[in-house]
């Protein structure tokens, strides 16, 4: 069986204390989320939600695209690690890889459409947290890929998933529809 390793947190070592203010402010972002949507989102109406000043949460977060980027690093890892036989076949090793993040996105419709915004910025924030999930997704697929793991088959899988949500995203289709998509990838893959 193989494991993903989570890729390294892209937020700096905190105490207990500021974790413990990081965490409401994020809870009190998707709560916000839920309510509102990503267009009315404030870092002023998350802090407030808090219990923090505006000031604590600009402290944390430069910019609400930011915080969302934030956000679904914490969604990706409670996301369980891959594990597999080393006898699955390159689809159901490929289905592993990409079910759970697509899944936790389907879960939470109102994250997922505000993911989609925030991460078309150029922040350097936003690109440090992008790029952190980027790292965990392809951990995901060599994990799941095993001795499978092709580096032109990896990034096909990757570019392809990554498409698959963006049209998900703009809500032509359901992010659980992308689960079926990485599964017709990968039988095109495998028998091609």
């Amino acid at each position: 069986m193989s494991a993903v390793q989570p890729a390294v947190n892209p937020r700096r070592l905190l105490s207990e204390r500021q974790t413990s203010t990081v965490t409401a402010l994020l809870d009190a972002a998707l709560a916000e989320l839920r309510k509102s949507g990503f267009d009315q989102l404030s870092l002023r109406s998350v802090a407030h939600r808090a219990g923090v000043t505006h000031t604590t949460a600009y402290s944390y977060f430069t910019s609400k695209s930011h915080l969302i980027a934030e956000l679904h690093w914490r969604q990706l890892q409670h996301v369980p690690s891959v594990r597999l036989p080393t006898t699955a076949s390159f689809s159901d090793r490929v289905r592993a890889a990409f079910s759970g993040p697509a899944t936790a996105m389907a879960n939470e419709p109102a994250l997922a459409e505000a993911v989609l915004s925030a991460f078309v910025t150029n922040e350097p924030n936003v690109l440090r947290v992008r790029d952190a999930i980027g790292r965990e997704l392809s951990a995901r697929v060599s994990a799941a890929l095993g001795d499978q793991d092709q580096p032109k088959t990896h990034v096909a899988l990757l570019t392809h998933y990554s498409g698959a949500m963006l049209v998900a995203g703009m809500l032509t289709h359901d992010f659980l529809d992308v689960i079926e998509q990485m599964d017709s990838l990968a039988h095109l893959v495998d028998h091609g």
